[in-house]
């Protein structure tokens, strides 16, 4: 899924960037007004470009190079040195009786744990992915299963809601992992990449006969 995320990920920043490239010369029906969009447009899209890269390189010191979960809690390891930690003496109950202490928050078409660490809310993200794939947790539903097992051995007085279990397809019981729901679902997932590649590609092929 790793390598299908890069290479549907790649061909379509080359398509985005080969219309972005493009459009001075789709709007210019003449030489002249070419000339003076590209003027004003390159130079433009030249500075984005290199905000781009050091934007790129600033968030790139601080990328999750290892995750690990102990019996204390969760260890992030960033790319600069330095640890960042979400322990499980630190984490709090919520003063509303409707409210649970362990949940989870939609994100990018996935799920973030949430907990109350110490009086804030703070996301245990276990994904940690750069926009480049450079970098990926290849035990993350091993280490987030062990995280949840842990607040529930060592945090037994914490409330974890019931969707944790559902959308992690963890088994509550003994964490065992649900590999046939998952794999139903990451099934799913394939066929509509596949169909919106196949549409992206009777477009963008549309789109060089229109040019030429």
């Amino acid at each position: 899924m790793t390598w299908l995320t890069r290479t549907f990920g790649g061909l379509l920043l080359l398509a985005a960037f080969l219309i972005i490239v493009g459009l001075p010369v789709v709007m210019s029906d003449k030489p002249v007004i070419f000339v003076i969009v590209a003027i004003l447009y390159y130079p433009a899209l030249a500075f984005g470009l290199y905000r781009f890269f050091l934007y790129q390189r600033r968030i790139r010191k601080r990328i999750v190079r290892k995750i690990e979960v102990d019996d204390k809690g969760v260890h992030y390891e960033r790319a600069d040195g330095t640890i960042d930690k979400i322990l499980y003496n630190s984490l709090k109950k919520y003063s509303f009786s409707d409210e649970y202490d362990v949940s989870i928050s939609p994100r990018h078409k996935t799920y973030i744990l949430k907990v109350n660490n110490n009086g804030s809310v703070a996301d245990v993200d276990f994904n940690r992915m750069d926009a480049g794939y450079t970098t990926y947790i290849g035990n993350l539903r091993a280490l987030r299963r062990r995280y949840i097992q842990g607040i529930v051995y060592f945090r037994p007085d914490l409330r974890i809601n019931p969707l944790v279990y559902e959308v992690y397809y963890i088994n509550p019981v003994d964490f065992t992992f649900d590999r046939k729901k998952f794999w139903t679902e990451c099934g799913k997932i394939l066929v509509i990449m596949i169909l919106f590649c196949l549409i992206l590609g009777t477009i963008m092929l549309g789109f060089v006969k229109w040019l030429f």
